[in-house]
């Protein structure tokens, strides 16, 4: 599968980051970025993880598999609370999301 440069590019230009912040944020290398940028290499299954991580798309959105940015989720979409438990989920597991059930049950 080939990375669509230019979705990683404008994602990083929308957050007002550098390559090298980027790079940065991901663990990598600088030149790293500019060469998946450049459509010069095509990064690993591993470093694509840390990018869609990064960037908060999926690795779909990336390799240009799927147009919405977060995938998708059984052909419809999720709530903003339904995301953000998804987010918690993939930050602290399971306890972290009994703790995000808990607060809103308690409010």
């Amino acid at each position: 599968m080939t990375l669509r440069t230019d979705r990683v590019q404008s994602l990083r230009e929308q957050r007002g980051w550098s390559q090298r912040e980027l790079a940065r944020l991901c663990g990598i290398g600088e030149s790293v970025i500019r060469r998946y940028e450049l459509g010069i290499s095509e990064p690993s299954m591993a470093s694509l993880k840390l990018l869609a991580e990064t960037l908060q798309v999926s690795a779909d959105y990336l390799l240009g598999t799927a147009d919405e940015p977060r995938g998708h989720w059984g052909g419809g979409n999720i709530t903003d609370e339904e995301s953000e438990m998804l987010d918690t989920f993939r930050r602290d597991g399971w306890p972290g999301v009994f703790r995000f059930g808990a607060e809103r049950i308690s409010k």
